[in-house]
């Protein structure tokens, strides 16, 4: 059975503020994980006083994607990301997480695919290097939108990664699929071992994302469970619902 969880979002340093999102999450049954989305520069007494409020969980990590690009036409920006990136993967070995996910970032409109899939995979690997096997690395494929920027990686662009990263690991997104219309149920059998994490949100196609299960999407839920139950998927799915009342409801209806 898979280990089942939400996120937990920090901005800034304030334990109050924390305190309360922590405080809520605990109402909630049938929580194993939570999943960290960190943009904030915790030192070692907020990352012990952390690890002490969630005890009772297990930790993984959302690292920070704000303004940060691995593909970016930059070389400076690269950099820069590639530099804060690791003093997020040594906050989140510190916190005793078990995986953090990596966000590539968006290219620009005179890069391609290509151009993108080789830097990705030059950065992503310096970053894993770097890790040294303390923590998994994972990144995670996104809606299809284009413009001056454009959004990557879909579907198919994984696994132009995964030639170049053979043993690259994914956390799959599912209502980035549904925003897309792909066909994710072949390609979660195809890379079951490399999935290691599921982010689960209702969302339509063209449309609106990130909202709770119980209401009207095009995911069908309970199919997409059994499907997971199947396969015998036995990593985490987290909920990555936006409002607190949603959380609630996606919960229940996942553990009914």
């Amino acid at each position: 059975m898979f280990s089942l969880g939400i996120f937990l979002n920090i901005f800034n340093n304030d334990r109050n503020e924390i305190g309360e999102k922590i405080k809520f999450i605990k109402t909630i049954s049938g929580l194993k994980h939570l999943e960290i989305w960190s943009e904030a520069d915790l030192n070692k007494e907020d990352i012990n006083w952390l690890k002490n409020e969630l005890s009772g969980y297990k930790i993984i990590v959302h690292g920070p994607f704000t303004g940060l690009c691995l593909v970016s036409g930059h070389k400076l920006i690269r950099q820069s990301s590639i530099d804060i990136y690791k003093k997020f993967i040594d906050q989140a070995i510190s916190l005793g997480s078990k995986l953090i996910t990596i966000h590539t970032g968006k290219y620009p409109t005179y890069f391609n695919s290509q151009i993108a899939t080789k830097l990705f995979s030059q950065n992503f690997q310096e970053l894993v290097s770097y890790a040294n096997n303390k923590i998994i690395l994972t990144t995670e494929n996104m809606p299809n939108k284009h413009g001056a920027q454009n959004d990557f990686p879909v579907l198919t662009e994984l696994d132009g990664i995964s030639r170049i990263i053979t043993n690259i690991n994914y956390t799959f997104d599912v209502g980035h699929c549904l925003e897309n219309g792909e066909d994710y149920f072949e390609f979660i059998k195809n890379n079951k071992n490399r999935i290691k994490n599921i982010h689960i949100h209702n969302a339509v196609k063209n449309g609106k994302s990130h909202y709770g299960l119980q209401l009207s999407g095009d995911l069908d839920t309970k199919k997409f469970i059994n499907f997971l139950n199947e396969i015998n998927y036995q990593n985490f799915l987290t909920i990555e619902v936006l409002v607190d009342q949603d959380k609630v409801e996606s919960v229940k209806l996942v553990t009914s």
